[in-house]
This record gives structure tokens, C-alpha cells and sequence, in this order.
């Protein structure tokens, strides 16, 4: 009898079956690799110093390991990288006018950075815009009139959704703007209990983790609401405990971040965390602890929380300033 010859395998095949142990080669198919994003592994320091003059708002890129922040000063646009601590300006508005960057967030699956800004066209209403700058080129990719959406509209902050939409804040009216990449702003949600007192109204806001609603404080008389993202209902969140900062009328709430199921609420001289009843927002408990003064963001982080020393009185009444920093939270 003769053995029978072998199976006839292609060369290919042969080396796949050769590495496939030690390279993990999948033989005969395709298996897709796993590139889904993950954090950059990061060592943070206690504290960043800042080159950013007045820097009202910031957010932090896991993707990237760097944090940005604007410019109440110049309208600029840094990165702070959080390995080394250097700062790197990123972009700046090339048209004429007074221009402020304030509140941001970061699209971390599309590489997007969504900026409010201003033209503080004073003593005319201010005008407010979107940026959307590309975090891999630094280049802006567009740009969004708010008053296509509502009359003398302006931004203070922005939070991007898992969809890729982002939801915009108006200081002075009591509007919440939706905005898509490719497409015009649109009037999203308006009720009284958006606006504020004689300072200013909506002044930072978040999309809650599970897409229903957004939150956004208030600086004076300070409050927290909701905003339903399903049927744009607004409510206040009733808050048991201190939200406020008493030390000054000026010291109102201004950043917002979401870190471990709370809201932690930058006042000028407190940090306020308020930890809802449920995960409807209707209700929460506040507590708070003592900061220096001049803060007007707070910044989650996967090593804590950072505080902004933006300094925004201190930019409005043109007073000296101390060195701006991101300080973490102890």
C-alpha cells in the first residue's frame, strides 16, 4: 500500500500555519484587529502651569494625554501636555475682532474639538460661534454663526453626545443650541429657568453618560437644570445642601464636570459636588470644600480632578493677576 500524499497546501498557508501561534495570524480568514482607542497611559502631575492668558474653560483629551484650554486674553486655543506640562498654543482666530475662547469639549471617536468663542462686540450684543478644530491637525474644520440659530445668540460652554451632536449654552438668553458637524445650528430648547440674573445666565454644561439629558449650571442666583435630550423638557434640580459661593455676587457657578456618577461645580472660591437621588436628575445632595479663589473651570481627569485658576473677575475689573494654572483637586 502507498500512503496517502499529503494535503497540497498553498505556501502562504504554510507560513501562516508557521506563525500563526506566535504572531496570532488568523489562517483562512480575516479576523478584524481590535482598534478600538484607549487612554494614553499617563503619570499626571499636581499641578500644569498655563501660557494661556485668562483661561475661562478646559477639557481634558484621555485619547491624547494632552489638556486644552482657551483665552479670554487673545481667543487663543492651548494644549498642555500631561507628561511633560508643556504648552503649546494650537490655534488662534485670524478675523477681526475681540475674541474669547470659553467653554470646550473633545468628540474623543472623531478627533474634535468643539470650542465656543466670542466677539465681544461691546456695547453691542456680543456674537457667538462654534469652532470645530481637528485634534490630529490643529486645523479648524468649521465653523457655526449661533445667530443663524436665535437673534444676538452667544456661547459660554459645549458638550459633544456619543452621536457626535453637540449641545451649546447661551450666557445671556435662555437657549440651548444643537449643532451637527456639517449642518446649521438649530434652537433646541428655551425655558425661564435657563436664564439667570443681571451677571449672566447658563455658564457651563454636560452630557449626562447616558445620553438623556444634559446638565447645565447657572452663575446667579446658582442652580443646576436639566434638559431632557429626548423631548428638550427643562427642570431645575431640586439640591439639598449649600450651592452657592457666598464669599461675592461675582463668585457664581461657572465650570461643570462629571466624575464618578457626580456633577463638581467650580465656584470662584468653593468646588460644590452634587451627587444626584437617581439617575433622573431630579434631585441631588451638595457638598462642598474651600478652593482658592479665581477658579472658573473644573476638569475630570483619569487622575482626579483639576481646577482652573481662569481668573474672570480679575480679567472684567483689569485687576493683577496671580500665575494661571490647572491645580489638582487633594
Amino acid at each position: 500500500m502507498h500512503a496517502s500524499p499529503p494535503p497540497h497546501r498553498s505556501p502562504r498557508l504554510l507560513a501562516c500555519l508557521l506563525l500563526a501561534s506566535s504572531l496570532a495570524v488568523a489562517c483562512g480568514t480575516e479576523t478584524p484587529a481590535d482598534t478600538a482607542p484607549t487612554a494614553k497611559q499617563v503619570d499626571f502631575l499636581a499641578q500644569y502651569s498655563v501660557k494661556a492668558e485668562f483661561p475661562e474653560g478646559g477639557v481634558y483629551d484621555k485619547l491624547a494625554g494632552v489638556f486644552y484650554v482657551g483665552s479670554l486674553k487673545d481667543g487663543s486655543v492651548h494644549k498642555i501636555d500631561a507628561v511633560t506640562g508643556e504648552d503649546t498654543e494650537v490655534f488662534r482666530e485670524s478675523a477681526a475682532g475681540t475674541w474669547w475662547t470659553l467653554g470646550m469639549d473633545v468628540d474623543l471617536e472623531r478627533s474634535r474639538l468643539w470650542v465656543c468663542a466670542m466677539d465681544d462686540r461691546s456695547p453691542s450684543p456680543r456674537a457667538g460661534f462654534v469652532w470645530v478644530i481637528d485634534t490630529k491637525t490643529g486645523e479648524r474644520v468649521a465653523t457655526h454663526d449661533l445667530s443663524t440659530a436665535a437673534k444676538d445668540a452667544t456661547c459660554t460652554d459645549v458638550a459633544v453626545a456619543k452621536d457626535g451632536s453637540a449641545y451649546v449654552v447661551d450666557r445671556e438668553q435662555p437657549h440651548v443650541y444643537r449643532v451637527e458637524l456639517d449642518g446649521a445650528p438649530k434652537l433646541f430648547a428655551s425655558d425661564p429657568a435657563l436664564k439667570g440674573g443681571a451677571i449672566a445666565g447658563m455658564n457651563a454644561a454636560a452630557v449626562l453618560p447616558d445620553q438623556s439629558a444634559l446638565l447645565t449650571v447657572i452663575y446667579g442666583p446658582p442652580s443646576l437644570v436639566r434638559v431632557d435630550l429626548g423631548d428638550a423638557s427643562v427642570q431645575a434640580v431640586a439640591i439639598t445642601g449649600t450651592f452657592a459661593d457666598d464669599k461675592s455676587l461675582l463668585a457664581g457657578a461657572d465650570g461643570l464636570a462629571l466624575a464618578d456618577g457626580a456633577a463638581h461645580v467650580a465656584f470662584s472660591g468653593k468646588l460644590v459636588t452634587v451627587t444626584p437621588e437617581s439617575d433622573a436628575w431630579a434631585s441631588g445632595t451638595a457638598t462642598e470644600k474651600e478652593v482658592p479663589e479665581g477658579m472658573t473651570d473644573v476638569v475630570a481627569t483619569p487622575g482626579g480632578l483639576y481646577l482652573l485658576n481662569g481668573q474672570a473677575v480679575r480679567f472684567a475689573l483689569k485687576q493683577d493677576t496671580d500665575p494661571f494654572v490647572l491645580r489638582r483637586v487633594e
